[in-house]
């Protein structure tokens, strides 16, 4: 996330749950969607998510497998006739998700107040470095 993206979410005066699981999560809009499917109907089929999704098979597989890999999902067997299965998608419940995502800002808060420590001493030896490429160069 650049630092513009990061300016214009601080500065939005109503964040919704989509910027906050895009910023805290690295959720795309539509994985996020893929979510609120799982999440409102239930554990569901792919071919059940790409029907309320309004995608293709292989697309509402992509975004379910995604959140599966973000952990936001998980896949599980469903037995169905004769010996066969089917996999099911579970969303992970939304107050995990909250404990998730408050987890996470708190780690990024942490390891930011940690990099401004080092910044001054960071910033003066990329000056030192830069005056002596100059120097090495003539100017």
């Amino acid at each position: 996330m650049s630092l513009k993206e990061l300016q214009s979410l601080i500065t939005t005066p109503d964040m919704g749950a989509d910027e906050i699981m895009r910023c805290a999560l690295g959720v795309r809009t539509t994985e996020m969607e893929a979510y609120c499917a799982i999440v409102s109907a239930g554990a569901s089929t792919v071919q059940e998510v790409a029907e309320r999704l309004g995608k293709s098979r292989s697309t509402a597989q992509r975004l379910l497998q995604n959140l599966v890999e973000k952990g936001l999902a998980a896949r599980e067997e469903r037995l169905i006739g004769l010996g066969g299965y089917q996999y099911v998608y579970r969303a992970v419940p939304p107050d995990r998700m909250r404990a998730a995502i408050e987890e996470n800002l708190k780690l990024w808060y942490e390891r930011m107040l940690s990099e401004l420590d080092r910044l001054p001493a960071e910033l003066e030896e990329m000056g030192r470095r830069c005056l002596r490429r100059a120097g090495s160069i003539g100017f």
